[in-house]
């Protein structure tokens, strides 16, 4: 695994360019970027600065270092996001999967964040929604590892 990527506006970078990849943007894909940017708090015109910049074929502009507890936060509430707001499609799946590779997130540390999203959820969310979120949760973590394996994480231009 390539060392985690720390620079708040290269991570949404990546994580846009992934999404545009095949040049739309999806409803799910639109939700995961809009949370990674709140939780990344880049911002009111960041995003789109970042934006242009891949129209353009450029570079983003330096932003915020985010610490290693900062990406496991972040990457816990985009996971929240798209487990409570997204249909789960293998391209939401492939940001979410991409997300945890640039932070280096290995098995265990992602079983963990799910983990506490589920004794979390316990506190604020009614019973019916838990059992659907938590199906959709192990299903998506099972998806989820197979899409890992396969993602490849774009290295730092220096």
């Amino acid at each position: 695994m390539s060392e985690a990527e720390s620079d708040r506006c290269r991570v949404f970078w990546n994580a846009a360019r992934l999404a545009l990849r095949d040049g739309q943007l999806s409803n799910g894909e639109k939700r995961i970027l809009v949370k990674l940017a709140h939780a990344l708090k880049l911002d009111d015109d960041e995003p789109k600065m970042i934006y242009d910049s891949i129209i353009v074929g450029g570079e983003p502009e330096k932003g915020g270092v985010l610490d290693h507890w900062e990406m496991r936060i972040v990457y816990g509430q985009v996971l929240e996001a798209m487990l409570i707001h997204t249909d789960r499609s293998d391209d939401v799946l492939s940001q979410i999967a991409y997300l945890r590779g640039m932070f280096g997130i290995d098995g265990d540390e992602h079983r963990a964040i799910a983990r506490s999203l589920d004794r979390q959820l316990e506190e604020i969310v009614h019973r019916p929604f838990i059992d659907e979120f938590r199906v959709r949760l192990k299903d998506s973590v099972e998806r989820m590892g197979e899409i890992f394996e396969n993602v490849k994480i774009i290295s730092r231009k220096e």
